[in-house]
């Protein structure tokens, strides 16, 4: 039945006591899951976001710190939008984001410091290559953990085959409000009607009533450890 390969009800809430979200790039966190970032606080569930990769692809040498900083202005006024505070910038360079054990043990490290539940971080299905790094990179760090943690992959570039739609109907305007801050990637593409949009497709095996979601898969730790490889089936295997 379709209900086995996409979900037809909406949940109101991702279980978990504190978050942690990892976003390749300033706008990511926003774009991706800014409506389980503004469910959380709603909720009164402690928030904390890190921004990875510095975002400066393509601006030259004489302008990119100024650039650097314009996009982590940006992320900072997202953030007072959705209510969670200030992220936090580890200023990778752009696209030089990569899988491997030093992100790994960052990842790690950002787990047992904040003490985090939860962790958020792009899908392996994306298809900017920071996107995907960092996120093979989250899942090792969380299979490592074992079973304190759940993973929740979100979607920006590509969409993927969430077990979980999170309705935000009531929050999809100031999402709208929060996208709207990142001027300098909104000029060069409306990713934010992008977005918009994608939340409202993700509605379609939902009631009426549900005018906007987010998709995530939704894992435990236990799920990784007893079979790491089964998130990267191809669809024909589901």
């Amino acid at each position: 039945m379709e209900n086995t390969l996409i979900p037809y009800q909406a949940i109101r809430k991702i279980p978990g006591n504190c978050a942690l979200v990892f976003a390749p790039h300033p706008d990511d966190e926003v774009f991706g899951c800014g409506g389980a970032i503004m469910r959380h606080i709603e909720q009164g569930t402690p928030v904390h976001v890190i921004v990875v990769s510095d975002g400066a692809y393509g601006a030259s040498e004489e302008t990119k710190a100024e650039y650097i900083l314009q996009r982590q202005q940006e992320s900072v006024a997202a953030a007072g939008i959705l209510g969670y505070g200030t992220p936090s910038f580890w200023q990778y360079q752009d696209r030089q984001v990569c899988y491997g054990e030093k992100l790994i043990q960052e990842i790690l490290a950002a787990i047992r410091e904040t003490g985090a539940d939860l962790v958020y971080v792009p899908s392996v299905f994306e298809m900017h290559p920071d996107h995907r790094a960092l996120s093979m990179a989250a899942v090792e760090a969380v299979r490592r953990i074992g079973d304190t943690v759940n993973i929740a992959l979100y979607e920006v570039g590509i969409p993927l085959p969430p077990n979980q739609l999170l309705d935000i109907s009531d929050l999809a305007a100031r999402k709208a409000a929060a996208m709207a801050c990142f001027i300098s990637q909104n000029t060069k593409q409306r990713y934010d009607q992008h977005i918009a949009s994608l939340n409202h497709y993700r509605t379609y095996t939902l009631p009426a009533d549900v005018t906007a979601a987010e998709a995530y898969i939704l894992l435990a730790a236990e799920a990784l450890a007893n079979d790491p490889l089964k998130l990267y089936q191809s669809e024909h295997t589901r």
